[in-house]
């Protein structure tokens, strides 16, 4: 393969499994417990900031929820999911995208949520105005479909990612 990602240097990939695997395993706890309470808190879809990070909890439990597989491989020493090499390639490069993908979709979000912290306080008026609960739901899906289609862009002419 002409991208081989394969780990060198000196560490130990167990330890460093094992350090992920409680990682992802606090993160799921973390982030489905906030992800609970902000659904159960109807009084709070109608600020901004509320689906800002609404959808800064989903891209984050995307990318611990394919946390297992990079964690997998790490504790082998290779990509193990798949039974031939181009299946193993097409999963790693499947878990790679989702990676980059919730990855941006957190960093997009996370500007997002400056814009909308500068607006409320640096122009009130114009924040009341334009960043109604509508308006941020429209921004979030418009961030998740614009890095759906820039990182799905590898696969669509089979180079991946």
């Amino acid at each position: 393969m002409e991208r081989n990602y394969t780990f060198t240097g000196d560490f130990n990939p167990e330890a460093v499994a094992g350090v992920l695997s409680i990682e992802m395993i606090l993160a799921l706890i973390a982030n489905g417990v906030v992800l609970v309470i902000t659904i159960y808190q109807r009084k709070s879809w109608k600020q901004s900031s509320t689906i800002f990070f609404t959808s800064l909890i989903l891209a984050h439990l995307v990318l611990t929820l394919y946390l297992p597989f990079s964690i997998a491989a790490l504790a082998a020493g290779e990509w193990i999911i798949g039974s031939t090499d181009e299946e193993k390639k097409g999963t790693c490069d499947f878990n790679g995208f989702v990676i980059l993908f919730s990855a941006y979709v957190m960093f997009m979000t996370l500007s997002l949520i400056s814009i909308d912290c500068f607006l409320f306080i640096i122009k009130p008026h114009l924040h009341k105005g334009f960043m109604s609960p509508r308006v941020a739901l429209v921004l979030v899906i418009i961030v998740w479909i614009v890095n759906a289609v820039f990182f799905s862009s590898g696969f669509i002419n089979g180079s991946g990612m």
